[in-house]
């Protein structure tokens, strides 16, 4: 596949729609999964987006692989429900789900996710300011013989996380970690610039003194350019992401970069009439395989 038809529909993509199917989040845990602003979801009355993927590499044709992705919305544009699948049964990699619940203000309250290893919940209790304080993780059993088909049954805690939170100055702000006896040892300090934009996250576990960091750029209209991350600040290591976007906000290609070497590359295609999303595709720059991941869209 040449570099000319990987960017065939983003050159046929209308400048003059305002839409933005896919978000990229400064403080998103994984940075490989897919996020819906809920907004385009709901306006736009979509229910469900599925993905298939397929591989090409060099001298062979596009392959459809057994990988499949499902994401399903409420009437708020919210993911309610994701589904990974790997058709790889008995491998470790066959089927992962997860059910989201959300509180009134749009915000997560519980995700439960089943896997191989069984279902596992977590739940989320927030401050007024909407700041996690606590996050209990426990294993539910499930009394039917279909693991896709929840009958829960007795729940064993695994974890019981409590956070606490202080101000440093007008635009940093500490998050604490406690363990059981309520003791801290772990804190985070989020930094802001004074329009608001979170440009960092240093991370410290008080006990090792290990410590990590976080930068964030933006471009001109505030949209994030660069997440670069040090996992350990006593070795020059890092790893860094970058995005480009239209005119429109839709991010358009994405770089990952360990240290100076470019690892992949991301191209995202839309559809140019419904700006929905109609493909994802990835480069790995070292062996030259693209993978990439079709979307279908459900509408009510």
């Amino acid at each position: 596949m040449t570099r000319y038809a990987l960017f065939f529909f983003l050159l046929i993509v209308c400048d003059t729609l305002r839409a933005q199917a896919v978000l990229i989040l400064a403080d998103a845990t994984d940075q490989n999964e897919l996020h819906f602003d809920p907004k385009f979801i709901a306006r736009n009355r979509i229910t469900a987006i599925i993905g298939q993927r397929l591989v090409k590499r060099d001298n062979q044709p596009m392959r459809e692989e057994r990988e499949k992705h499902i994401y399903r919305f409420n009437t708020n544009g919210e993911t309610v429900y994701s589904n990974h699948s790997f058709g790889q049964p008995g491998s470790g990699r066959d089927t992962a789900s997860t059910t989201y619940t959300f509180d009134t203000g749009g915000l997560v309250k519980s995700r439960l996710r089943n896997d191989l290893s069984g279902h596992f919940a977590y739940a989320l209790e927030r401050d007024e300011k909407d700041r996690v304080v606590r996050e209990t993780y426990t294993r539910v059993e499930n009394l039917g013989t279909d693991r896709y088909n929840l009958i829960p049954g007795a729940i064993t805690e695994i974890s019981d996380e409590h956070f606490r939170y202080e101000t440093v100055n007008d635009t940093t702000e500490r998050k604490l970690y406690t363990n059981n006896h309520g003791l801290p040892f772990r804190e985070q300090l989020f930094t802001k610039d004074h329009n608001g934009y979170l440009r960092s996250i240093e991370d410290r576990y008080l006990i090792s003194n290990r410590r990590s960091r976080i930068t964030f750029n933006y471009d001109e209209k505030g949209r994030l350019a660069e997440r670069l991350e040090q996992p350990d600040l006593e070795k020059q290591r890092t790893t860094k992401r970058t995005w480009n976007y239209d005119t429109a906000g839709n991010v358009m290609e994405g770089t990952y970069w360990h240290d100076d070497r470019q690892q992949e590359r991301e191209e995202y295609l839309y559809d140019a009439h419904t700006m929905t999303l109609k493909a994802r595709l990835t480069k790995d720059m070292e062996t030259g395989v693209i993978r990439v991941v079709r979307f279908t869209t459900e509408r009510n």
